[in-house]
């Protein structure tokens, strides 16, 4: 990983260079879009707006250039810019400009709910994601061996499914700018301040403001089932699953609990998301209880006035 990030800051050729292979081939393997993003973001937060920004338009003009000769659908490459680099771009200004990085992740948080509200205002996702499980993913499964169940019980999961499917998507997405944020801040201080960003990110806190805002929304969601607030739901969680994150690292490390706690925290998040994600729920109900509560400042007290952070 510091290879990577070393060979992004060596010139704006390389760095062009690195963005752009790292997005072609996030075209093959979907989970290389988070270097793709991040390189974007570490650009940006070391080098200014207008060098993430010079980064952003060459990239993007490669990839369409790319994707135009070889696949001849240079969208392909303008839809992956604008979706994934352009917001990594976004959010690398905005650490930049506040040297906060809570407030990037609450800009991120807010734009991901203003997206859901605006597209039930001018749109009805539920149709389309209906429609779009009935007539392509279902028979796609069919057609590839599996067992798909017909009937009412069916029909009513297929719906309730289209009613979450926007906040989902919206969630995943919110998930990955988050993380390529979090690995570009985490590549900035692997190059220039070591123990920065151990520090920085112990001390994510969104403030009790928005933590009310997003508690409102997750009481009136749970309570009324009403779509739009069930859908914002889902990208309150993902967005207070990293506050919820940072109080469980900062407690391990404070409290001298050792790394196997953090992998027990991971592996149950992992293992229970078939299972209605209970460990990524329990997480971010303790990022937003966090909020009033405080637990970094409550919990191993003892421990933290003997030096340890």
């Amino acid at each position: 990983m510091r290879f990577l990030a070393t060979y992004l800051m060596r010139g704006r050729i390389q760095a062009i260079g690195m963005v752009t292979t790292l997005g072609l081939l996030s075209l093959i393997i979907s989970p290389l879009v988070i270097l793709t993003c991040a390189g974007v973001a570490l650009v940006t937060l070391v080098q200014g707006y207008r060098e993430g920004l010079i980064n952003l338009v060459a990239s993007t003009i490669i990839l369409m250039v790319f994707t135009g000769i070889v696949l001849n659908q240079p969208q392909i490459g303008l839809e992956l810019a604008i979706k994934f680099l352009l917001p990594a771009w976004f959010l690398g200004s905005i650490v930049l400009r506040k040297s906060s990085l809570a407030y990037a992740l609450v800009m991120a948080g807010i734009t991901g709910c203003l997206l859901i509200i605006g597209l039930y205002w001018f749109t009805d996702p539920a149709a389309y994601w209906h429609e779009l499980i009935v007539t392509q993913l279902l028979p796609m499964l069919k057609q590839a061996g599996m067992q798909i169940q017909d009937g009412p019980k069916a029909d009513t999961l297929w719906i309730f499914m289209s009613k979450i499917m926007t906040g989902s998507a919206v969630a995943v997405f919110l998930l990955v700018q988050i993380i390529s944020l979090l690995q570009a801040r985490w590549w900035q201080a692997l190059l220039y301040n070591p123990q920065g960003y151990k520090q920085e990110f112990h001390q994510l806190r969104y403030g009790i403001v928005v933590a009310s805002i997003a508690a409102v929304i997750s009481v009136f969601a749970i309570v009324s089932k009403n779509e739009i607030a069930l859908n914002l739901l889902l990208v309150v969680v993902a967005f207070m699953l990293f506050q919820g994150l940072a109080v469980v690292h900062s407690l391990v490390a404070k409290c001298k609990l050792g790394t196997a706690w953090l992998v027990g925290v991971y592996i149950i998040m992992l293992f229970t998301l078939q299972n209605g994600a209970i460990g990524v729920l329990l997480v971010a109900a303790i990022g937003l209880s966090d909020n009033w509560v405080n637990f970094r400042l409550r919990l191993c007290a003892g421990k933290a006035s003997n030096g340890v952070s």
